[in-house]
């Protein structure tokens, strides 16, 4: 089922594309691995930001939606392939909440307009990072 909605998504990120570079692509930047390894990578930075990893806010933000992206899988998946992907979201989302606190979304709705306007409950977008990095 997750090679299904890679394949999905690939068809999906090609329709932008010329076909030449269309062609050079045979796995999604956003499919359901991609999108675990981006949300495990923006975690992995965080433990350990205390001065070290350089991260705009707007990266930040485009990590988040990726996790917005993963909760969009979860829902579209069934059986054994969504208890694998939850149970995975779950140990991630775990060292993600120990990084971050929450913070009603005072933080990012000066950058997420969504949040500002109120359209933006999921609970990773009402979390600041514990560290602000450089770059913020």
């Amino acid at each position: 089922m997750i090679t299904v909605l890679d394949l999905q998504r690939l068809a999906l990120e090609k329709e932008g594309m010329v076909p030449e570079r269309a062609a050079q692509f045979e796995e999604p930047i956003y499919g359901v691995l991609s999108s675990l390894r981006w949300w495990e990578d923006l975690i992995h930075d965080m433990e350990g930001w205390p001065g070290q990893v350089f991260c705009p806010v707007y990266e930040y933000l485009n990590e988040l939606t990726i996790r917005d992206g993963l909760e969009e899988y979860r829902e579209a998946l069934q059986g054994m392939a969504r208890t694998k992907l939850t149970s995975t979201l779950d140990r991630l989302d775990d060292r993600y909440r120990a990084v971050t606190h929450e913070d009603g979304g005072a933080e990012l709705a000066r950058y997420w307009r969504p949040l500002a306007e109120g359209n933006e409950t999921r609970w990773w977008w009402t979390r600041r990072p514990n560290v602000l990095p450089p770059g913020w």
